[in-house]
């Protein structure tokens, strides 16, 4: 199990997210505490990340095998592989605000417009080529 082999628990989770939403101030050993707690994600995230893109690559190197019929129930395989892109730009880090929808100002607007519409396009492509 990653959260045992990582050693992540709900605190683990808390301190990251609350890491990523604050400052932390001045407090060291919270600070300290929330970069262990980030880094734990990060490595099973990372872990995660690799083992579900080799199934990926391996449904997409079989999907001529599906019938043209069933082709649609890929589909999703796109949205998650534009996610594992994402977090690999983010060196994957899950509480990244790119990621989370951090942020009201114009950056993280065009941030966030560009991704999903990179997602529509890629989602586009597949559907009509057959293949993703």
């Amino acid at each position: 199990d990653l959260a045992t082999k990582h050693d992540i628990s709900m605190d683990t989770l808390y301190q990251a997210w609350d890491a990523s939403i604050n400052d932390g101030g001045k407090d060291s050993d919270r600070l300290e505490k929330a970069a262990v707690a980030k880094e734990s994600l990060r490595g099973a995230t990372m872990e995660m990340v690799e083992m579900a893109s080799f199934h990926f690559h391996r449904a997409r190197e079989n999907q001529g095998k599906v019938p043209k019929e069933g082709r649609m129930c890929l589909l999703p395989a796109v949205c998650g592989l534009k996610y594992f892109d994402s977090l690999k730009e983010c060196n994957y880090d899950v509480l990244h605000p790119v990621l989370v929808g951090g942020g009201d100002d114009a950056a993280a607007v065009a941030v966030e417009r560009r991704r999903k519409l990179s997602l529509m396009l890629m989602m586009g492509r597949t559907w009509l080529t057959g293949t993703f």
